[in-house]
């Protein structure tokens, strides 16, 4: 199946994106203000946004991403920040994700480290066909979400190949992602689940990060996957409730 057909069958026209690390001084660089998931409907649409230090207004991209790894400096500090938050003047309030300062810094110092590989700025673009980026982000209903991480695991014996996370939206969508490249056996992330991050995501979708080459591995199974199996026929069906019924006919691809 070409990656053409690929789209067309699971209906993801204008839905993924490309991350690539690359070089600052190749690149156009982009200041955007606020938190990234804002700026990714302009990137599905057709734009390009590239990234180095202090490009971003939201003070945790560049920690979270993996340009830099040390801690977010957090008026009043990081830990407090995500945890229960403190009444001192000009410190924002807390998140509430952690319990305490203490165990929402030893979470930030478990992400991994040193995922740039001697890049010092990050690429977003929609993906297209012929590109190489380092990850493929995918934004996906929960029916395109179920069949991107059974495709995922086609080739694989182990049931958790597929992981989500409890992290910023930045760092289960780059960071982790960039990580597992280094892996024999790389990790799809679902991402877009941040609380922090969901109201510039669609209430129905979420999204599904996996390595550039993982994603060129899922592509090459999908002329014998489920895709021409009788299982994939209803929710084929389902992702095409709008379209008229003899549109939506169990083709040679369902």
């Amino acid at each position: 199946m070409s990656y053409g057909e690929f789209i067309k069958e699971m209906k993801l026209q204008g839905k993924l994106l490309a991350v690539t690390r690359v070089r600052s001084e190749d690149e156009q660089l982009t200041d955007t203000f606020g938190c990234i998931y804002r700026t990714l409907p302009k990137v599905l649409a057709g734009e390009t946004y590239t990234f180095k230090l202090e490009t971003c207004s939201c003070s945790g991209f560049d920690h979270n991403t993996g340009l830099r790894d040390d801690m977010p400096n957090t008026p009043g500090g990081f830990g407090i920040f995500l945890s229960q938050g403190s009444d001192q003047r000009w410190t924002p309030p807390g998140e509430k994700f952690k319990c305490d300062p203490e165990t929402a810094e030893a979470m930030f110092e478990c992400l991994p480290k040193d995922v740039m590989g001697g890049f010092d700025a990050l690429k977003f673009e929609p993906y297209r066909e012929g590109l190489r980026p380092d990850i493929v982000v995918a934004f996906c209903n929960p029916d395109q979400l179920s069949a991107m991480i059974e495709l995922h695991g086609y080739d694989k014996a182990e049931y958790d190949r597929v992981i989500a996370t409890t992290v910023s939206g930045c760092a289960s969508m780059v960071r982790i992602p960039l990580d597992e490249l280094k892996r024999d056996k790389p990790r799809a992330v679902i991402t877009g689940t941040d609380l922090a991050a969901r109201k510039f995501v669609k209430e129905d979708e979420l999204a599904f990060a996996v390595t550039g080459p993982e994603f060129d591995k899922m592509l090459a199974v999908t002329e014998e996957c489920f895709f021409h199996s009788p299982v994939w026929k209803p929710v084929r069906n389902r992702l095409r409730s709008e379209e008229h019924l003899e549109d939506a006919k169990f083709t040679d691809l369902a």
